[in-house]
């Protein structure tokens, strides 16, 4: 009962104690923190100290070494002992499982013992120390106890230690765990081939056929060596039937071979992906702080050249493997993910790390799920989003959002403030039915009689019509129906901001040809698209992704100098 006592009044003390809890933190971030820079060096010594110590019992076999390189290796067998003794620490908390033992038998009215307390405690310690890594720890110590020679076989694991240290090798050696069906398949029909070729050599020419095969591990070797395609030459059949198996064997090896290496090929490529996310997590771990831009397409784009060109450091995280492709190579941190991920979000240490947020993907349902996610994760963190329609405004903005940026009526404003006049005295003609054009008719505050929508299509006029707008379906390439809607006559204004790029630039290029004075504001998506539109004659260009893009850093821009 006193034992039961004093187990009891540790466990509790060691709950409390601050100092315990720090020092095991440490131990923790030094042996298991992927992220951390101790550990990193802390790896380096530790793969340093496996292959030093290996080289001196491989060079110790033929060779008299002097006394201070086994003091080194006696050294370096202890740091592996406190090593392991760490690992077994960390791998649970023995304090904590005795202290729920006891709540819980005591929440129950059950008697409790000291073996019932610590028992929890051991198991948990006791599954560590059977662990495959931790077996391969304990038998790396084992070759430095000279009397017994062969423990030197051992030698091999303290290799396998450096599996602990190095990424690419886990990488390798998951790869094997989550195949290892198909390996255990392939390693079946492997054996099965090798004892079937194996027994019928030796069945027809282990009897004094052929003075190679003395006995049946001699079969088994040539079996091996067949399969596997190296063919050394030292045991070649004699007899026809010997030939025949032979034959069969060799196009049983290929089969084996691109089996095998189709399994690796597609595991290797399934891992890549992964393998690459996990280093653009250990990147941002390394951050102190920085702003998060979700989705990288046309707005994206604008927002992390303005970033780049303002020294921020910033993460891009978008779903479309091209985007994240096209933003690592301009030399950004990119990371193929759901933003909306709060598992992904929390890896990522946004709840402290993440300063802004700019999430401009092309659907507000996503927007919105990535505004939610981050706002549970911190409350605190500015967010500034896309809205991809105007209803979504509100919606963001009582989601948390600092700003609801709608690009197409930031775009059409901007676009106006290009004009000399917005009191347009004659009729305005726009060329395409999509948001900007909606939002040019609110901005110049056209009356039903002002202004005209053209269409290429049936489709766009039906959709003019259910929002209370009357489309023409009429081709604009052709210079007589230019005429006939006025243009050179009774048209003061043209907007050309259909949906087709191409079809814009063909039509400002023939509206020019025709109204030197026209007024042209033209749509483009990219700033190619827009040096183009002006050399067709537009007088100018409206990019709302490029403007949208830019309204948001400039609002972050002045949040930022606010706060500071």
């Amino acid at each position: 009962m006193a034992f039961k006592k004093m187990l009891l009044a540790f466990a509790y003390r060691v709950e409390a104690s601050e100092r315990y809890k720090a020092n095991k933190k440490i131990v923790l971030e030094l042996l298991e923190d992927q992220t951390s820079p101790r550990k990193k060096y802390f790896d380096f010594v530790m793969i340093f100290l496996v292959l030093t110590t290996i080289m001196i019992l491989i060079l110790e076999i033929k060779n008299d070494l002097p006394p201070f390189v086994y003091y080194y290796e006696r050294f370096a067998v202890f740091i592996f002992i406190v090593e392991w003794l760490g690992r077994l620490w960390v791998s649970s908390d023995g304090h904590k499982t005795t202290i729920l033992a006891h709540e819980e038998r005591r929440s129950k009215s059950q008697k409790t013992s000291a073996w019932t307390l610590v028992k929890p405690a051991i198991v948990e310690k006791f599954r560590f120390a059977i662990s495959p890594m931790s077996i391969i720890d304990l038998l790396a110590i084992l070759p430095s106890y000279r009397p017994l020679r062969m423990l030197r076989i051992f030698l091999l694991f303290r290799l396998f230690k450096v599996l602990r240290y190095t990424k690419s090798l886990n990488f390798l050696m998951r790869v094997f765990t989550e195949k290892r069906f198909e390996f255990m398949t392939l390693l079946i029909i492997f054996s099965f081939m090798t004892f079937f070729a194996s027994t019928a050599i030796y069945i027809f020419e282990g009897s004094g056929e052929n003075d190679k095969i003395n006995n049946f591990y001699d079969a088994i070797y040539w079996a091996v060596i067949t399969i596997t395609t190296v063919g050394y030459g030292d045991i070649s059949p004699v007899t026809e039937q010997g030939r025949f198996i032979t034959m069969i064997l060799i196009i049983g090896g290929i089969g084996i071979i691109s089996f095998m290496t189709s399994i690796m090929t597609t595991s290797m490529t399934e891992k890549l992906q992964e393998a690459k996310s996990h280093h653009v997590i250990y990147e941002v771990a390394k951050l102190k702080s920085y702003i998060l831009l979700c989705g990288y397409g046309k707005m994206g784009k604008v927002l992390a050249r303005e970033l780049a060109e303002e020294k921020k450091t910033f993460v891009v995280i978008d779903n479309k493997e091209s985007s994240v492709y096209e933003a690592k190579s301009e030399g950004f941190l990119a990371l193929q993910a759901d933003a909306s991920d709060m598992e992904l979000l929390k890896e990522l240490q946004g709840e402290k790390k993440i300063t802004y947020a700019l999430i401009v993907g092309d659907s507000d349902a996503f927007n919105l799920s990535t505004l939610l996610s981050l706002k549970s994760l911190n409350a605190d963190i500015t967010v500034f989003v896309r809205a991809n329609d105007l209803h979504s405004k509100k919606k963001f903005e009582i989601a948390g959002a600092k700003r609801a940026i709608y690009p197409y009526a930031t775009a059409a404003y901007v676009g106006m403030e290009h004009l000399e006049n917005q009191q347009c005295k004659r009729k305005v003609v726009i060329y395409g039915y999509a948001k900007t054009a909606t939002e040019i008719v609110k901005v110049l505050h056209l009356k039903y009689d002002d202004f005209i929508f053209v269409v290429d299509d049936k489709a766009k006029a039906e959709e003019a019509k259910d929002d209370g707008f009357e489309a023409i379906v009429l081709n604009l390439g052709d210079d007589e129906n230019l005429l006939m809607m006025g243009i050179s006559q009774g048209v003061e204004m043209m907007f050309c901001v259909s949906q087709s790029y191409t079809q814009n630039l063909f039509v400002t290029l023939s509206a020019r040809a025709l109204d030197k004075e026209l007024k042209i504001i033209s749509l483009c998506s990219t700033k190619d698209e827009g040096d183009k539109m002006l050399l067709a004659g537009a007088n100018h260009t409206i990019n709302p992704y490029e403007i949208g893009a830019r309204r948001i850093f400039r609002l972050m821009k002045k949040t930022q100098e606010e706060k500071s």
